[in-house]
């Protein structure tokens, strides 16, 4: 009976540890990734001189579906960004290494699958359309 009690007790404590490492929340480097890109799609937006209409976009705007691969310290990035102050208009993808401080947009879907496939990526942060 107590072995049973303890692999009982076990998997519940197992089952709690696990939920609670959701990609639902972000890490201090994560977050670091999305402020760059609402930072750059804040530039975008902000950037013809014949509008006179000034975009301020915040994260509450976009969705992202961010990769991480320890191995090559790069991050992919599929996102859904605002257009003309419509949340979650277009969808973009891109690649960023924080190390380098580079950010890399990929105008292909083969491409960012491509790099996809070639590393060892796993989900580290879900919001917005992704995060259903």
């Amino acid at each position: 009976m107590k072995k049973y009690f303890v692999l009982l007790i076990s998997l519940i404590l197992g089952i709690v540890i696990v939920s609670g490492c959701s990609s639902n929340k972000k890490s201090e480097d994560t977050q670091k990734v999305v402020d760059k890109i609402v930072e750059k799609q804040n530039k975008i937006a902000n950037s013809n001189d014949d509008n006179k209409k000034k975009y301020n976009y915040t994260e509450d705007d976009f969705s992202f579906l961010i990769y991480y691969d320890k191995d090559q310290k790069l991050y992919l990035v599929d996102s859904w960004v605002p257009f003309e102050n419509k949340a979650n208009d277009l969808r973009k993808k891109w690649g960023i290494s924080l190390d380098e401080n580079e950010l890399k947009r990929f105008k292909y879907d083969s491409d960012f699958n491509d790099y996809k496939d070639s590393g060892n990526y796993e989900v580290v942060y879900k919001s917005g359309k992704f995060a259903d």
